[in-house]
């Protein structure tokens, strides 16, 4: 009698399916979700890169204008530089993420 359930399988073939195919449907919803949340986090990163660059910008150009008597050009020159420098970033993301 013992050897006659040490034979006998845990789950049938349809048991083990069904389990395959709930693991399958959580493994698609898990990774749409972390590749949600990486998209996120980079468009995230390229607007608070684009503030900061183009505030650090403005604020040296601003600074060396000021010193040299040249009033829109080092602002515009720096704040452009900035911004190009955010685009360079997310476009290397993109290519690292691919």
């Amino acid at each position: 009698m013992n050897e006659n359930n040490e034979n006998k399988p845990k789950f049938t073939y349809e048991e083990l399916s069904k389990k395959y195919l709930e693991k399958q449907t959580i493994d698609k919803k898990s990774n749409a979700a972390k590749e949600f949340s990486t998209d996120y986090s980079m468009v995230v990163s390229f607007i608070v890169s684009i503030l900061i660059l183009s505030f650090l910008g403005v604020f040296f150009g601003n600074k060396l204008d000021q010193k040299l008597n040249t009033t829109p050009l080092f602002i515009l020159l720096f704040s452009f530089l900035g911004i190009a420098a955010s685009f360079r970033n997310l476009l290397k993301d993109i290519k690292q993420k691919k």
